[in-house]
C-alpha cells in the first residue's frame, strides 16, 4: 500500500467532516470514532481506487455509509439502533445542506462579479437591512426604480448560479 501525498492530504482534511457524517448516524462518539478509524482503513486499502480530481469527500462519505451499516448489522441487538427511516431523513437534510452550502459559495462568486456600484446598491438592501422607501432616499431615485433596479440585479445573480450549477455538472 503506497499511498500518495495528496491522497494523505484529501484524506487528513476530511476527518472532521467524515467524523460528522458518521456521529450524526451513530449519535455515540465512542461508536463515531470506532466506525471512522474502520473507514480510514477501508480508504486507505482502496486508495487505488480513488481518482484524484473527483469528489473525495463523497467517496469517504459513501465508503462511510457501508462501515454505518457493518457496524450497525454488528451491534443489531443493541436497543438503541436507528432505523433505516431515520438515516434516509438524515441524509435529506445533510443533502440540502451541502447543496444550500454550494449555492451560497456561487452566490458570493456571482455577487463578486458584479460592479461596486451594484454591489453597495445590493449591500444597502440586504446587509444594512434598509426598506426600499429608505434606499429609494439614499440613492435619490423612485422606490420603483429601486424595485426594479433590484429585481434586475436578483435576477441576475440567480442566472449566474444556474449557469455556474450547469457548468459544474457538465
Amino acid at each position: 500500500m503506497n499511498l500518495s501525498d495528496d491522497f494523505i492530504l484529501e484524506l487528513t482534511q476530511c476527518q472532521q467532516r467524515l467524523y460528522g457524517y458518521i456521529f450524526r448516524r451513530m449519535a455515540n462518539r465512542d461508536q463515531a470514532m470506532e466506525v471512522l478509524q474502520q473507514t480510514n482503513l477501508v480508504l486507505c486499502r482502496k486508495a487505488d481506487d480513488f481518482e484524484l480530481g473527483t469528489n473525495f469527500n463523497a467517496w469517504a462519505s459513501t465508503v462511510a455509509h457501508y462501515q454505518i451499516m457493518a457496524y450497525r448489522k454488528s451491534m443489531a441487538r443493541e436497543r438503541l439502533v436507528f432505523t433505516d427511516d431515520v438515516f434516509h431523513v438524515i441524509d435529506d437534510r445533510e443533502d440540502d445542506a451541502d447543496q444550500r452550502t454550494e449555492h451560497m459559495r456561487l452566490l458570493r462568486h456571482c455577487y463578486g462579479k458584479l460592479s461596486k456600484a451594484n454591489q453597495a446598491f445590493m449591500n444597502l438592501r440586504y446587509k444594512d437591512g434598509l426598506s426600499v422607501r429608505q434606499m429609494a432616499a439614499e440613492v435619490g431615485k423612485q422606490a420603483g426604480a429601486v424595485r426594479v433596479k433590484l429585481h434586475r440585479l436578483r435576477l441576475s445573480l440567480k442566472n449566474c448560479v444556474r449557469f455556474k450549477l450547469k457548468e459544474q455538472e457538465a
